[in-house]
């Protein structure tokens, strides 16, 4: 069987060479599906070939090489060159058309030279070396990068601007990076909660922004903000272990937490954190706990790649040109390669080397945890074994839905629940309470899309529950109402969770929707079957059921017209015998 180090050099052989057909003779990178480079694809693909030149398998190296100088050259003359065209960076997913060219190369300065570094070490011509150092020595970061801090894409550029430093190519000085990195403390960072704070508040961007200042940290800064990028590492890792999911899936929360890169960021973050606290006067239970969630991030990278195509972006293996999943931003040139490069990243930091214990199937632990966070993000995030629960008590309008906004059953799954967009007609859906004026199968009134005062999710004692309980204001199609959501982590052996959910004083018959990843672009589709008390739900080898106490009036399954982040969604609607303003039910998974 082989180890960690060799299943995530597998992958990243895997997932770098699905790209193998679209590198250009001109060192580009060219998206599958739009024909042309997209954002930072070329940067981060060079870089994967140069890792895999350096510790993949002797015998390949020269092919690595070659294709790591060619495309490391075309991306450093791109963003050596401001005034070339940016690269295609939106995308319309019904015409199949470029709808925005954004000058992107922020993103393309530490794979660069991260890449610089390596090709003396695998070889490179050292005229072709120096020739590339030269040309990075020359860019001016005030005119080829669009952002300043405290904006997430100057701490990527800053990352590749400390390596320029370490390597004696940069104009700054120490201080003005010390200069740079203080605006990220004054403006966004919140340092005990571990948090930073981009509008919308995605947890993708807060651990983008994090692990790359942690790469400048580890990678032997000494500036006077050393001490608190020490304190950001050890708060943000406690936060980022909380906030990864047990299937090793990143808890959803606005934008971009259904892309790929963001596990790819989790495998390489953790493992860098694991590096640091292992070490002499660390905190060797905390590296522990990052070495088993970087474990987790790599086996579920290991499930993004596509069959006979490029390795996927987004949280399914569905075709790229469906763009299920996808945001406006993403292709599979740019994200793929990203994820794919901090695959890298955590290979050259030392994930599954020496002193990296455990079985290569990521352990599922005892863990029990529960993060609340109050105001402004409002998200609980809750651990028992191998269940996760997530609870979003004021979610983003335009990506989230109020209540249970994930739930997942553990590595190698993917019947996860989460929350699903109608593709035919605008709307969206969590698992959770709608509402009919009366029996049969009148419309609904979806609570979990309705707009919720902010709530903070608290624990209550007496129900061993994490309990959501707030006010709906009124609208011109729906009265105002009191919403209580109570969830409890079974502890009699089942996996899974009791929920009882209540809208006091509604007098509406209830009904019970089920939002479930219908087709994840594997061979088996997810089959649905009635049961007296709820439905059970079938995809391969996985089993989850879901039953209701009192029983269920009727049951209606529309196999397709949803989808989100784990593919194209369908929705089963249980209604149930009303009226009644309290429903408990259970989702338990086997399998």
């Amino acid at each position: 069987m082989p180890d960690q180090r060799d299943t995530a050099l597998g992958i990243l052989e895997a997932g770098v060479d699905s790209f193998r057909d679209h590198l250009q003779d001109s060192g580009e990178l060219h998206d599958p599906c739009f024909g042309e480079p997209t954002q930072y694809g070329t940067a981060y693909h060079a870089y994967g070939n140069a890792v895999l030149a350096l510790l993949g398998p002797p015998e390949g190296r020269p092919d690595r090489l070659e294709r790591a100088v060619r495309g490391i050259t075309a991306a450093l003359g791109h963003t050596a060159d401001p005034e070339l065209p940016a690269c295609a960076s939106t995308f319309d997913r019904t015409t199949g058309s470029v709808t925005g060219r954004v000058n992107h190369r922020d993103f393309t300065w530490p794979p660069i030279l991260k890449t610089l570094r390596i090709l003396p070490r695998i070889g490179a011509d050292a005229d072709t070396v120096r020739a590339l150092r030269e040309q990075a020595a020359a860019v001016d970061p005030e005119k080829s990068f669009k952002f300043r801090p405290p904006l997430n894409w100057a701490a990527v550029w800053l990352r590749g601007e400390w390596i320029r430093y370490r390597e004696g190519l940069s104009g700054y000085t120490r201080e003005d990076i010390d200069r740079l990195i203080a605006v990220f403390f004054e403006e966004l960072i919140d340092l005990e909660r571990g948090f930073y704070a981009e509008p919308g508040l995605p947890n993708s961007y807060d651990l983008f922004t994090r692990g790359h200042l942690a790469e400048i940290l580890t990678d032997g800064y000494d500036g006077e903000l050393r001490p608190v990028l020490a304190r950001l590492l050890e708060t943000g890792l406690r936060r980022s272990l909380d906030m990864q999911l047990s299937d090793g899936s990143m808890a959803s929360a606005h934008r971009s937490t259904g892309q790929s890169w963001t596990v790819g960021q989790q495998a390489a973050f953790f493992t860098l954190a694991a590096g640091w606290f292992a070490g002499d006067g660390g905190d060797q239970d905390l590296a522990g706990a990052a070495r088993a969630a970087a474990d987790r991030a790599v086996h579920l990278l290991g499930q993004r790649q596509r069959a006979g195509g490029p390795f996927s972006p987004v949280d399914n293996v569905l075709p790229a040109e469906l763009r299920v999943g996808y945001e406006i931003y993403t292709a599979d040139a740019h994200y793929s390669s990203l994820a794919l490069a901090f695959l890298a990243d955590a290979l050259m930091d030392g994930y599954g080397g020496p002193g990296w214990p455990g079985d290569p199937a990521p352990a599922l632990d005892a863990r029990e945890a529960v993060r609340v966070e109050g105001a402004p993000i409002f998200r609980t995030v809750a651990h028992r074994g191998c269940v996760s629960v997530h609870l979003d008590g004021d979610p983003a309008e335009s990506y989230d839905a109020f209540g249970i906004a994930d739930l997942v059953f553990g590595p190698g799954r993917s019947l996860g629940f989460g929350v699903a967009q109608a593709t035919v007609e605008a709307g969206k859906a969590a698992i959770g309470l709608a509402l009919r004026a009366g029996p049969g199968r009148q419309p609904l009134e979806v609570l979990s899309a309705r707009r919720h005062t902010p709530c903070v999710p608290v624990f209550s004692e007496p129900e061993a529950a994490l309990v959501l309980d707030t006010g709906i204001p009124a609208t011109d199609r729906a009265p105002a109402r009191r919403h209580r959501l109570a969830v409890r982590l079974l502890t009699d052996g089942r996996k899974g969770i009791e929920v009882e959910e209540s809208v006091p004083g509604a007098n509406a018959h209830p009904t019970l929707l089920v939002p479930y990843p219908a087709d994840i672009g594997a061979p088996d589709r997810t089959t649905v079957e009635r049961l007296p008390d709820g439905v059970r739900l079938r995809l391969a080898d996985e089993t989850v059921e879901i039953r209701v106490d009192g029983g269920i009036a009727d049951v209606a399954v529309v196999p397709a017209g949803w989808e989100g982040r784990r593919g194209l969604y369908g929705l089963a609607r249980l209604d149930l015998p009303g009226p009644a303003d309290t429903v408990r039910y259970w989702i338990t998974a086997t399998g």
